[in-house]
């Protein structure tokens, strides 16, 4: 189970990390008036740093209810 702590301390860890490094371009413009393209900034998944940190949440307590509640004796 301390795996499963560990591993999912990482995950959190990881997807905090990956959360913090995501840069926007709100209110960002260009004129050009005879140019045919539209900046579109590159957007991150979404839904990958907060899979990381819910998976490693997940372990997390799963590991620690594990040893906190196993019966000792």
């Amino acid at each position: 189970m301390w795996t499963a702590i560990i591993v999912g301390a990482v995950l959190v860890v990881l997807g905090v990390y990956q959360a913090s490094t995501w840069s926007f371009a709100f209110g960002w413009f260009a004129y050009a008036p005879l140019s045919d393209t539209t900046f579109h900034p590159r957007i991150p998944n979404f839904w990958v740093p907060p899979a990381l940190i819910g998976v490693g949440a997940t372990l997390v307590g799963l590991g620690g209810g594990f040893l906190l509640g196993r019966r000792r004796g």
